[in-house]
């Protein structure tokens, strides 16, 4: 087991020891948002702060149920089965959270969809432009650093540091990519990568490729933000271009905010020592594979850096699957692409497509190989 993963194991199980007696805070409840007239009618909220999971939850909305609560062994957090009827309407329920004489409430807000299509898909008759946005353009350069960010840099004449781009450059260049005869735009992920520099190869480096989320429902603020990207998305379509997301199933960034203080310890697989994966694809695609081989391709880390989810975990599973559905919902992009595909839980990859083309059935999904 490395260092790594030792100290986190220790301070879950502190933690476990000595929050019980101090009072419940509810810090974050993911996802951040929800919508009726889903068609499934089902949400589970991921609710977390210190001892969240020691509180007895209830609600009081029409149209909406809490079936069920779930805890784990980590205090901090609690998973609420919530049924929304076709009868709710839009507006904000409150959560309400009680431990012996604490009473908490936590705000909700249940949206109404509007009827912009979303996840209307990408086809071959497409010219699909990849851009990795730190890159791409600069249109703002106010945004470019952050001195609370775990990654302060940014020089562009460091080939190693992140250069400044962002959304807003990008939405000033739809004219230049309209030229070269693009119809869809695919980004390197958006989401927040508040990564430090890491050594690859004797270098340290920044995370500006963007594979390394460390909060799922936060665009990166180094590219504008959650506004930046409905802006983006919305001037993109009124220009005739479709927007591919960028998905990443398999890890998160070592900074991940859920990574600092787990659920419970095989929310990310977990080895005797450090494994990393094989890069091997033959395990996977070979019926006679042995199955250590198989196991060291698909639960080993992809980089030390990012921890590889345990997809098996039920609570992982649905957190990765409602994420996917929100960010079609939230943002209207139209086409979804899914990073290192082969070492995904195949099984889980296919009940998360499946649950996309429920919502959108036009939606396309392609996978890195």
């Amino acid at each position: 087991m490395t260092k790594l993963t030792t100290t986190l194991f220790f301070v879950l199980s502190l933690m476990a020891r000595v929050t019980v007696a101090q009072d419940a805070r509810i810090q974050r409840v993911n996802p951040t948002n929800w919508w009726v007239g889903m068609k499934n009618p089902t949400v589970q909220l991921m609710v977390y702060g210190p001892n969240a999971g020691t509180l007895t939850y209830s609600l009081n909305y029409p149209g909406v149920k809490l079936a069920k609560t779930h805890t784990v062994e980590n205090p901090n957090y609690a998973f609420l089965d919530l049924v929304i009827s076709p009868t709710a309407k839009a507006g904000t329920l409150k959560l309400t959270g009680k431990r012996g004489n604490q009473t908490l409430t936590q705000p909700f807000v249940l949206k109404a969809r509007d009827k912009t299509p979303k996840g209307t898909g990408v086809t071959s008759a497409d010219f699909i432009y990849l851009a990795m946005p730190d890159r791409f353009a600069n249109g703002d350069p106010a945004n470019d650093k952050f001195a609370d960010m775990a990654d302060p840099n940014a020089d562009r004449a460091n080939p190693f540091y992140r250069h400044g781009g962002d959304l807003a450059g990008a939405a000033k260049h739809l004219d230049y990519l309209k030229d070269l005869g693009v119809t869809a735009i695919w980004f390197t992920p958006l989401l927040e990568n508040n990564q430090p520099l890491t050594n690859e190869g004797g270098v340290m480096r920044s995370a500006y490729h963007g594979y390394g989320f460390t909060d799922h429902y936060t665009i990166d603020k180094r590219f504008g933000g959650n506004q930046a990207y409905s802006a983006f998305i919305k001037s993109a379509h009124a220009a005739g271009f479709k927007v591919v997301q960028d998905a990443v199933y398999n890890h998160v960034g070592i900074n991940h905010w859920f990574i600092k203080d787990m659920p419970s310890k095989d929310w990310v697989h977990q080895w005797p020592a450090y494994t990393n994966t094989s890069y091997k694809y033959q395990p996977i695609t070979d019926p006679h594979a042995a199955e250590t081989d198989r196991r060291v391709t698909l639960d080993g880390w992809f980089v030390p850096f990012l921890p590889d989810l345990n997809q098996n975990n039920p609570y992982v599973a649905n957190f990765l699957i409602q994420h996917a559905i929100w960010t079609v919902e939230e943002f209207g992009v139209d086409a979804w692409r899914v990073d290192t595909y082969m070492y995904n839980d195949l099984p889980f990859m296919n009940r998360c497509n499946a649950a996309l083309m429920e919502q959108y059935p036009t939606i396309h999904i392609f996978g890195e190989s």
